[in-house]
């Protein structure tokens, strides 16, 4: 990776084209016979060797960083990488031979089987993060939940109703999931849109966008769509499963997709990330604090609370589910096929047995209101 980067930094446009430069394996087996491979991995860039910075390097900052060479070896070293004999190495002189030396040492050197597995070192989770395409969704999405709360804000307002930081939610709208219309199945969905005060989606678009850019950022707009939506419809299912008399309003299953999403992309991708124990750490004190402070609530106090926890629950079990076969992995092992196998089929009967308990279940629910 040190030296992909490298290259990338160094060959550009320095008066002389880099394919101009040619450099011999002869050549390099040569200095690789004199110089070790962890030597090779250090070599600096070319910006470190050239301390005067001239855009040159002469003989004696070359040999700076070869002390324990002999000199005539480093004169011998320095004479092959300065292809056109001028007495200095430019820029693409110094990085081709470099780059090349790096690559034939650890050909040569490595037992192939390390040498494959440093080579996979390129597919590491932090290099697929690309703005290319930018992320779209969450900031599209995040925009319309903003648009539609300062509308229900303006209604309220014209009917004399002043909103909070935590209530109360526009009843009236036809967006919010409402046990006694079930039979408008649009609100399984729409009720995402709306928000019951000013905390409640300040705190729901903060944390998807923070955590969903991320997602997107490596998996592209159009996945975290599919997780995003997932969380929206199984947070609902959840709620007319688990609290067949509650209304329901807020992004919540979303975000909370969103979040189990980062844990799926931890489970296929844990040898690729750095320091994934730290993704692990943080999720686990947010699932604790959470979890927490619902049976503090449900069995201490003895409250009910505004917070759709089943829809968290939903939410949250969806975005796992559907993390982990739709999300990139960046090494597929076999264990990884069995669980996207598993997935699929548990998520499949999930949805399965809400969906058929919402039809055929009529009289566990609140007679319609039409």
């Amino acid at each position: 990776m040190e030296a992909e980067e490298e290259v990338r930094k160094d060959l550009l446009p320095q008066n002389k084209r880099a394919d101009s430069v040619v450099i011999e394996a002869s050549q390099i087996s040569v200095s690789v016979k004199r110089i070790s491979l962890p030597e090779f991995q250090r070599l600096p860039s070319f910006s470190q060797v050239d301390a005067d910075g001239n855009g040159k390097i002469d003989f004696f900052e070359f040999k700076q960083f070869f002390p324990d060479l002999p000199e005539e070896e480093v004169v011998r070293i320095f004479d092959e990488v300065d292809v056109d004999h001028d007495g200095q190495l430019d820029r693409v002189e110094y990085t081709t031979w470099k780059t090349k030396a790096v690559d034939f040492a650890r050909s040569l050197i490595l037992p192939r089987n390390i040498l494959a597995e440093q080579n996979n070192q390129k597919d590491l989770y932090k290099d697929l993060y690309s703005c290319t395409p930018p992320p779209i969704f969450m900031f599209a999405i995040t925009l319309i939940e903003i648009g539609v709360f300062i509308y229900n804000w303006y209604y309220l307002s014209n009917n004399g109703i002043t909103l909070y930081n935590y209530g109360p939610p526009p009843i009236h709208s036809v967006l919010i999931y409402h046990p006694e219309k079930r039979y408008e199945v649009w609100r399984y969905v729409s009720y995402f849109l709306i928000h019951s005060g000013y905390m409640h989606i300040i705190n729901n678009v903060v944390v998807q966008l923070l955590l969903g850019v991320l997602l997107e950022m490596v998996h592209k707009w159009w996945r975290v769509l599919v997780i995003y939506f997932a969380g929206v419809i199984a947070g609902s299912l959840a709620t007319s499963v688990w609290s067949p008399y509650t209304m329901l309003a807020g992004a919540s299953g979303g975000v909370y997709a969103l979040i189990f999403a980062h844990m799926s992309t931890v489970i296929l991708n844990w040898s690729e990330m750095e320091h994934p124990w730290i993704r692990v750490l943080l999720f686990s004190i947010f699932v604790t604090y959470d979890v927490g402070i619902a049976c503090y609530y449900e069995y201490y106090l003895g409250k009910e609370t505004i917070v759709g926890y089943p829809a968290h629950t939903g939410g949250g079990i969806a975005g796992l589910l559907t993390g982990i076969y739709i999300l990139k992995n960046v090494k597929w092992e076999r264990w990884e096929t069995y669980l996207w196998y598993a997935s699929v089929v548990l998520a499949a009967l999930l949805v399965a047995f809400a969906v058929a308990w919402n039809v055929f279940k009529q009289d566990y629910y609140p007679q319609n209101k039409y």
